[in-house]
């Protein structure tokens, strides 16, 4: 399978914006998705930590403020340029290359439906990272797995094939994943594992569609894999 792998992390900040002479105050979300056609040697797009300025930037610029006076354009379209923007001016080299864009959803994060998503508890460490990083120390999480139906707009999840709900509650959970895989587990690996394993399984149409999955480490973070039959 050729493919491409995304990582995304949000950012939630609380302000307001004159729009038509009212105040529209909301809770904001800010998603910065990157993307690469390869990985590095641990198996990431690039490390989360290296979006942190993106986290300091909101909470200096635009948490708790009213947007008109800080921002040109107060938007979601506006805001999401905003950041984007700064994110290309102001991180690292590896992740300004990679930056996709970042979008801007308003209000408390929804519910995902029944069945379109499932979840796991499980174990893991990561290779190849830096002397004492903490994802080089054994710890868990509490995984999700969804198939988001389209991009680039915020995932809407299709239904999951229950023989793959059934493999990853049966063999993964409660599990150490190191052990199991003969791969560095980060979470773009998972995503690209669990699309082959939908592939060769004919779980999905093979008619050459991309097959596309996503799997979170936690709620503010996830990696994906959206891949093509050859």
């Amino acid at each position: 399978m050729s493919g491409l792998w995304r990582i995304g992390k949000t950012f939630r900040f609380e302000a307001t914006r004159e729009v038509a002479g009212r105040l529209d105050g909301r809770t904001f979300t800010a998603e910065v998705v990157l993307a690469s056609a390869t990985l590095s040697s641990p198996g990431l797009v690039v490390d989360f930590g290296v979006l942190a300025p993106v986290k300091k930037h909101i909470g200096a610029v635009l948490d708790h403020q009213l947007l008109n006076e800080v921002v040109p354009d107060p938007s979601d379209d506006g805001l999401a340029q905003h950041l984007t923007i700064w994110a290309r001016d102001h991180l690292p080299p590896e992740a300004s290359s990679v930056l996709q864009h970042v979008r801007i959803q308003t209000g408390r994060p929804t519910s995902l439906a029944a069945r379109t998503a499932v979840d796991f508890d499980a174990s893991h460490r990561l290779d190849g990272l830096p002397p004492g990083h903490q994802c080089g120390r054994l710890h868990g999480h509490s995984y999700r797995v969804i198939l988001p139906a389209e991009e680039p707009a915020w995932p809407a999840p299709a239904s999951m094939p229950p023989f793959l709900a059934d493999y990853i509650a049966g063999e993964l959970d409660g599990r150490l994943l190191n052990d199991l895989f003969g791969f560095n587990p980060t979470c773009e690996h998972l995503a690209e594992y669990f699309a082959r394993w939908l592939y060769e399984r004919d779980v999905i149409d093979s008619d050459g569609h991309p097959v596309m999955v996503r799997v979170s480490e936690t709620e503010s973070t996830w990696g994906e894999y959206q891949g093509r039959p050859e």
